[in-house]
Formats: C-alpha cells, structure tokens, sequence
C-alpha cells in the first residue's frame, strides 16, 4: 500500500503506542497498559487528514490480522461515509474499531468519522485529575440519532513524545482517551480468549459497555468513563432476538454477591432499520428490579446496586422493536463476590 509510519507534525502515534505498550524506561508512571505489539499506519500528513490513506489503514490492519484498530481520526463524513464504512467493514473482518469522538465540541451532532460508525466504539473524553467531561469533546447523536460517544476514557495524561527517546508530552483531546479505551478493549479480547471465548468485536465491545459507569446514556457521556472489573464473576453469551420476542437467561447468584451490572450491545448495518432491544432484570422472587431501556442507542446497560439476594435472577432480553428478522445480540453481566 506505500504506507509511511514516520509519526511527524501530529505527534499521536508516538503517544499512543506509549500509553498502550510503552516500556516502564521511566517509571511506572509512564508504562504503558499492555505488552502488546503494535501496527502503525500514518493517515495525515502535514497537511492534514488523506482519507484514501484512511481507508487503506483499514484494510492494512485487516490484513496484518490486528484484531483492535485504535483509530484517531476526525474526518467530517456521516456514517456512510468511506471512512466509516471502512471500519465496519473491519468490524465484520473479526477488528473492533475504538475511535476518537473528535474534538469539535460541544455542539450536538458534532460526532467524527468513524467514531460515528455503526459497529465502532466512539471514545469521549474526561480529564484525567478531575473526571470532568472536556468541553471540546464531540457529541452525538450520530446521523441516524444513535448515541455518541459509547463509553468515556481519561485525556490530559503526560506520555511519551516524537521529540527523542525520552521526551514526554501532555496527550491531549479524544486522540488522548483513545489508546486507554483501545488498550482495555485489548486487555478484555486476551482475557476472553483465556475463558475459552471467540473474542469477537461484539463480545469486547458488550464488555466496554459493561465497564462504563453510567446506566442512563447521553450524548455527551455515554455508557460513562470506563472502569474495568477487578474481581466478581462473569457471564457472556450472544443471542438472536425478534420483534417483541423476550429471551429470558437464568444467572445463579451466590450468598455475600453484590453489584450487579448487565449490559447488552448489538450491531446494525449502515443500512439496517434500528432496532430497539431492552434489558429486564428480575430477582429470585420474580420482582423487575432493573430496567435500561434507551431507545436512540445500540447499547443497554443496568446496575443493582448494592447486596443481592442469592439465587436464580432472570435477565430478560426484550425486542421492543426488531424491524426485520433476528437481531444478534451480545450480554454480559458481572456481580462481585
């Protein structure tokens, strides 16, 4: 393809290979998140952003067989836009795609390509000392009114910068909340392929949802800022969902568990109706205790707070609205114990 990753004028690659898969050289205070190896594709040059470039890292990293595709990328097309379409393409590829909401904030609409696409993750942004959200970070609703962003990561953080060896920069925007969020969805595909799973985009994806903090969603927050599980039990599966079809998955729940969070995600095509799938979550004695039932997103997510009572609890997966045939359908739900 011609690539060239020499990282000049923008600064971004050099910070977040740092921030994924950077050396403790510095101290802890500068490792990075993972060990792992990185692909480096340059899509700007000086002069800004070469969409066909975009593209061709894409399909660059599809066929490295790189299966997280950090994108950083703030171009001004919709969600059919070629960019866009590149990376759901990458998606149905076995790539999730976590990319930069954009910094063109905080006007509604104002989501980027391909944050705005419909089987990425868009990343907001929040400072890293306060947690408050960055004004210039882009909002949703993306074109067809889903939720923008998926989940939130922490920017402002001092990282590692083209300047020599051990130069270090303040990695600032939604380019500086990406390589954490890309690095969890990294930490969450090795450790679903540990548990015997597939790893599949839609299972990483269901588990960044899981792992934000906000059960009512917004567009400028969310799902919230991501926070990855540290102990508790886990449960997974994908299923097929019709209109006004319940799907009901039986979770035995011990004595001494608490916090229970449950969260859904699903993929749609650029061309596909939305469908609107919701979350029940009833107790061992049949009371509906948790509900998410968020119309604009592709996401659901519920929490009970607090100790829960041990036995047989019922998640129930509701198609309120499936437009045409089944809807695949990723869950997740996490208690600690």
């Amino acid at each position: 393809f011609g690539l060239d990753p020499t990282d000049n004028c923008w600064n971004h690659g050099t910070s977040t290979a740092g921030i994924i898969t950077g050396n403790g050289n510095l101290g802890d205070a500068y490792r990075g998140v993972t060990a792992i190896t990185l692909d480096s594709f340059k899509v700007y040059s000086c002069s800004g952003l070469d969409t066909a470039a975009a593209v061709r890292g894409f399909q660059a990293a599809v066929n490295a067989l790189d299966r997280v595709i950090v994108a950083e990328i703030q171009a001004t097309g919709d969600d059919a836009s070629s960019i866009s379409v590149a990376a759901d393409n990458a998606f149905d590829a076995g790539s999730a795609v976590i990319a930069a909401n954009g910094n063109f904030g905080p006007n509604a609409g104002t989501v980027r390509s391909p944050a705005n696409a419909h089987k990425a993750i868009g990343v907001g942004a929040v400072d890293v000392q306060t947690l408050s959200l960055m004004n210039y970070q882009s909002r949703g609703p993306a074109p067809d009114g889903r939720v923008k962003p998926d989940i939130q990561a922490p920017t402002n953080t001092e990282t590692a910068s083209n300047a020599s060896d051990t130069a270090l920069q303040v990695f600032t925007g939604t380019s500086g909340a990406t390589p954490y969020a890309a690095a969890a969805a990294m930490l969450f595909r090795n450790w679903l392929g540990s548990q015997g799973s597939s790893a599949t985009p839609g299972e990483i994806y269901v588990h960044m949802i899981l792992s934000g903090q906000r059960t009512s969603f917004d567009n400028d927050n969310g799902a919230g800022l991501l926070t990855m599980p540290n102990n508790g039990t886990f449960w997974r599966g994908t299923v097929g969902v019709g209109h006004t079809q319940s799907i009901d998955i039986q979770i035995n729940v011990p004595a001494n568990a608490s916090n229970f969070d449950v969260a859904l995600w699903w993929p749609e095509a650029v061309d596909q109706s939305h469908s609107d799938v919701d979350i029940h979550l009833r107790d061992p004695f049949g009371n509906l205790v948790a509900t998410s039932l968020s119309i604009a997103s592709v996401f659901e997510r519920a929490r009970v707070s607090g100790a829960l009572t041990p036995g047989t609890w019922t998640l129930r997966i509701y198609g309120y609205s499936v437009p045409t045939g089944s809807q695949t359908v990723y869950w997740a739900a996490h208690f600690n114990n």
